[in-house]
């Protein structure tokens, strides 16, 4: 996935978990990752299982739509390793400490609530945090955020430079879906017919029977850029609305901004997607086979 805008790109939903907690407004200076035994600030008690989303908020100020991302030297790195290393602690019960990736990348039991425990860790030492699918936002400050990846595919614990993602300048969050997407566009990008079918051109909404479409749900942002799926997540609602059975609508696998359209019979749909809150229609014809006399 492309780091260099986070306005730039798209597709990937998992609810967004954000919250922050008061102090210092000055980014935490990279030291060396310490040790499991590190002496933190003593964190609010981590949640067992994960809240449910709250409005964009953080002492440091919004985010922004416009930032620019790209990989660069950590500078909250310890940070993190500190917070998780202190979970560890808190929690050993989260984790099997007898199966690792790495050191100390133990197995992870309980992932919900071994991320909620490390943001809640980095909430008691004045960072704001948000969980948007695996990636981890970071700040304490006004400058710049981070993104990290704290568990492995595997279901381990991910460390040290494998788990930073890249840093944010000005800080990419916290946003407001109204920050984000001014609109859905949900359209053809590409359909394919038999022999003897001419191709329609994608944007007249037309699929003659004999055909398949491919159908996207674009979030937009106000300029028309495509909102980047980490900004979002992956969570989208789709519904569709016809009077009989026009079309036969299926999944894309791994895309779920993506669907299949089938026609079946000659006539009208309406297909929609939801992006929190915002949503978008295409208004499709199914036209009939113009083989058939």
């Amino acid at each position: 996935m492309r780091l260099n805008n986070r306005t730039a790109g798209l597709v990937a939903l998992v609810a967004t978990s954000l919250s922050c907690s008061g102090g210092s407004s000055s980014p935490s200076n990279p030291t060396p990752s310490p040790s499991p035994t590190v002496v933190a600030p003593s964190p609010s008690t981590a949640p067992s299982t994960a809240p449910s989303p709250s409005s964009a908020s953080c002492q440091y100020g919004k985010g922004t739509p416009d930032t620019f991302c790209a990989r660069r030297f950590p500078a909250l790195l310890t940070d993190v390793d500190t917070a998780i290393n202190l979970l560890v602690q808190q929690h050993p019960e989260y984790f099997n400490v007898n199966d690792t990736n790495g050191p100390d990348g133990y197995k992870v039991l309980k992932p919900a609530e071994y991320e909620q425990g490390v943001m809640a860790n980095l909430q008691s030492a004045a960072f704001c945090t948000e969980l948007n699918g695996n990636v981890l936002s970071v700040r304490k400050g006004s400058d710049f955020s981070e993104d990290y990846d704290i568990i492995l595919s595997t279901g381990h614990v991910r460390r040290g430079n494998g788990s930073y993602l890249g840093t944010c300048t000005p800080p990419s969050f916290p946003l407001e879906a109204a920050d984000l997407i001014a609109y859905v566009r949900v359209a053809f990008y590409s359909i394919r017919c038999e022999d003897g079918i001419p191709v329609p051109h994608n944007a007249d909404e037309k699929l003659p029977i004999g055909c398949t479409g491919f159908i996207t749900a674009s979030p937009k942002t106000k300029d028309n850029l495509d909102v980047n799926e980490r900004l979002i997540g992956s969570r989208i609602d789709w519904t569709l609305e016809q009077e009989g059975e026009h079309v036969r609508i299926s999944d894309f696998p791994d895309q779920a901004f993506n669907k299949i359209a089938f026609p079946l019979n000659p006539g009208h749909y309406t297909l929609c997607a939801e992006v929190k809150a915002v949503k978008g229609c295409q208004h499709g014809e199914v036209e009939p086979d113009p083989r058939q006399p």
